[in-house]
């Protein structure tokens, strides 16, 4: 049996083509928990980048991957609105009586 000999061009070409696949996977499983989550935004641009780095580099697909996953699980912030002034309300009921 004869060994498998390859160039430095066709393992560039091979490690492409394997990034790109492992990019095109996790950038899905990015893009499907964007849209389960409500966060459509957060898993296109998974998405893409995932896509788009992955014939770079698997590594740096699985980084995007990473990154995206935890915005798009994060708990978000609870936004509380402020208290209203009691000051305003009492101004307000005063110029109503005055008109």
């Amino acid at each position: 049996m004869e060994p498998v000999r390859l160039t430095s061009n066709e393992l560039i070409y091979y490690g492409a083509i394997a990034g790109a696949v492992i990019g095109l996977v996790l950038g899905i499983i990015v893009l499907i928990l964007g849209f389960v989550k409500k966060e459509r935004s957060y898993g296109v641009f998974g998405f893409l980048g995932s896509v788009i780095l992955g014939p770079i580099s698997g590594i740096l697909s699985l980084i995007v991957f990473a990154i995206f996953t935890w915005l798009i699980l994060r708990k978000p912030k609870n936004i509380v609105d402020p208290p209203a002034d009691d000051n305003s309300t009492s101004v307000q009921a005063e110029n109503s009586d005055n008109a």
